[in-house]
């Protein structure tokens, strides 16, 4: 008997199945050490409101179908949306707003919304969310707006997201899986406050 016959291996068979054993190690270990969401971060979900774009696909909705007075309206301003108009008290109105169609939107892989837009007043607008469009239900909200004749990028984290009822605050802060069914998304002004008013919006990205 020789070394030579004890280090024999057969042809092959060995090294490849070593290579498949260290390959399934390694994919294990990536598994491990990087979630699957790693890889797989949803697109980021743009609304923009340049010509031909997400303008149209938007629309108003006013204190109107709750029996209030106030007015808006939405039109292009070059290459941004323009929402203006005048909220009334009277009637037990008091709010303004331009929402999204309807869908089936899932936020929960997102982590921040981006907003870029200007003002002429200093009374505070709100992005909404909605998990169920019936008025008397909770939403989810944040604050946002300022008067500024320059533009303004402002990035608002999901997760400080309000919840509020009917204008109450129920909760500061969410879960991002709440996010998973939205079933539509707008700008609201509710600060009831009476007064006309005029905000651009160029995009909201969900990113």
């Amino acid at each position: 008997m020789t070394v030579t016959a004890l280090c024999h291996w057969p042809h092959k068979q060995i090294p490849w199945k070593f290579a498949f054993l260290f390959m399934k190690i390694m994919l294990f270990l990536i598994l491990i050490l990087f979630p699957m969401n790693t890889f797989m971060n949803p697109a980021p979900l743009v609304f923009d409101f340049g010509p031909e774009k997400d303008f149209g696909r938007w629309s108003i909705i006013n204190d109107g179908v709750m029996g209030g007075l106030s007015q808006s309206q939405e039109r292009m301003d070059g290459d941004a949306v323009l929402f203006s108009g005048t909220v009334s008290l009277k009637n037990n109105g008091g709010f303004v707003s331009l929402r999204s169609a309807m869908g089936n939107y899932d936020l929960s892989g997102y982590t921040h919304c981006e907003i870029r837009f200007k003002s002429d007043t200093d009374r505070k607008f709100e992005l909404l969310i909605e998990k169920e469009t019936r008025f008397n239900l909770p939403k989810f909200r944040a604050k946002f707006g300022g008067k500024t004749q320059n533009w303004e990028t402002l990035i608002i984290p999901l997760e400080d997201l309000e919840i509020s009822r009917m204008g109450n605050i129920l909760q500061q802060g969410i879960d991002p899986q709440a996010l998973k069914e939205i079933q539509r998304i707008g700008i609201i002004l509710a600060d009831k406050q009476e007064g006309s008013f005029q905000l651009w919006i160029d995009y909201l990205k969900f990113y």
